[in-house]
């Protein structure tokens, strides 16, 4: 592997979306992977449809530039096998739940007596204190108790999820932050130490921007923020679509000669198009409200045609689209995020690549993902186990 952190490996006992997610990061960056699999696999190999070639397209798109341990972590000898693989190990990756990697003798202070240089990152759903320490999250029961969905729907209907999985990827996304951050300091002191994240903690943090901004319980209106639910905001209709536009930059001068392009010239002195035209676009506290205005103004005009009128008075404004036409704009094409990879069994598929750019050690697609176990005997043998003993523990059902 090459990249940024090549040269560092890491353990991975996790399963599912959050966890894989922050060591498919590291991965990507060059560090050398070990996943240690359930005899069974991965939690995530069954996930779907869709399937690709039987393989689960959520397990694809988590496990890039990893090797599968297939192991059964609750016998003596798999538990034996994770011991003898942190002492080689720069970084261990885990989200059992608080203590239960205790129970199986592989705790960080267990870890850390075989490697002191060990960085131990643990993954909870609630935090490793308090009374819902114990509990098993999920990506929609950590939503909703965050507070996460109270801002999407409608006002006056029940909330809505957000459809990307913010609270598993987020959390995974602090989870390679916090190593690379442990990683720095064992640089500069060569100690390891333990970090911890939680799902309920990543989405207060991301919350914490609505909530600072509630200065007032008699006035919400504040950065981003003008009613604790805002309606679903689908964009401005055009001839032939949608698109999203704000009022950020421009000058007095613009904004008139906006407004007199559009045929709005009545409304250039109406309050709720103050600060030319800011609290009447994109997030300001008049929006939803003249929204209408806006419309009645682009009826006959196409998105195109909209765009780039905003764009000659210093305005912002996009188009709203889908997979096709997302994925067919010639900027989503000049970042070069959709890769191809080759798979043994799932054979050619796309998928978003790394979004990092090095100028001299570049985050890529090294290797597809793994199938369960594939690596397992490449790694033992690394570890000095005999082919003959590699037989008695797979006859064991100790590894797979």
């Amino acid at each position: 592997m090459s990249g940024a952190l090549s040269g560092f490996t890491l353990i991975d006992l996790t399963q599912g979306l959050c966890g894989p997610f922050g060591s498919m990061r590291l991965a990507d960056a060059g560090a050398e992977v070990i996943k240690i699999e359930p005899l069974a696999g991965d939690s995530a190999r069954p996930m779907g449809p869709p399937f690709i070639g039987g393989e689960s397209a959520v397990f694809l798109s988590l496990n890039r530039n990893k090797k599968s341990l297939a192991l059964d972590t609750s016998k003596p000898e798999g538990q034996d096998i994770i011991r003898r693989l942190s002492t080689q190990a720069d970084v261990f990756l885990e989200d059992l739940g608080p203590g239960e990697a205790e129970k199986l003798g592989l705790g960080y202070e267990d870890l850390q007596k075989l490697n002191s240089k060990l960085v131990y990152c643990s993954i909870s759903a609630f935090g490793e204190e308090g009374p819902l320490r114990h509990l098993p999250g999920a990506e929609l029961v950590i939503q909703a108790m965050a507070d996460y969905t109270n801002s999407l729907g409608r006002i006056g209907e029940p909330p809505v999820r957000l459809g990307t999985d913010v609270a598993s990827l987020n959390t995974g996304i602090f989870a390679s932050q916090a190593v690379t951050a442990a990683l720095f300091h064992r640089a500069r002191t060569g100690e390891g130490q333990r970090v911890a994240v939680s799902m309920l903690g990543t989405l207060l943090h991301m919350r914490g921007i609505m909530w600072t901004s509630m200065t007032d319980p008699d006035d919400w209106y504040g950065f981003h923020l003008d009613n604790y639910t805002k309606p679903p905001d689908s964009g401005y209709k055009t001839k032939n679509g949608q698109v999203y536009f704000g009022l950020r930059r421009g000058s007095s001068e613009e904004w008139d000669r906006l407004m007199i392009s559009l045929g709005l010239e009545e409304y250039i002195n109406d309050p709720r198009f103050a600060g030319f035209g800011r609290e009447a676009t994109s997030i300001g506290r008049y929006a939803a409200e003249v929204k209408p205005i806006w419309e009645q103004a682009f009826k006959e005009m196409t998105s195109e045609e909209v765009i780039q009128l905003v764009h000659e008075f210093s305005g912002d404004a996009v188009p709203f689209m889908d997979y096709a036409t997302l994925f067919a704009h010639p900027q989503v094409q000049e970042l070069n995020v959709v890769q191809q990879i080759e798979h043994p069994t799932a054979g050619t598929f796309k998928t978003i690549g790394p979004v990092w750019r090095f100028s001299d050690t570049a985050a890529q697609v090294q290797s597809p993902p793994p199938t369960l176990g594939q690596h397992t005997e490449e790694i033992l043998q690394r570890l000095g186990f005999s082919r003959e003993k590699i037989q008695v523990l797979r006859a064991g059902g100790v590894i797979g």
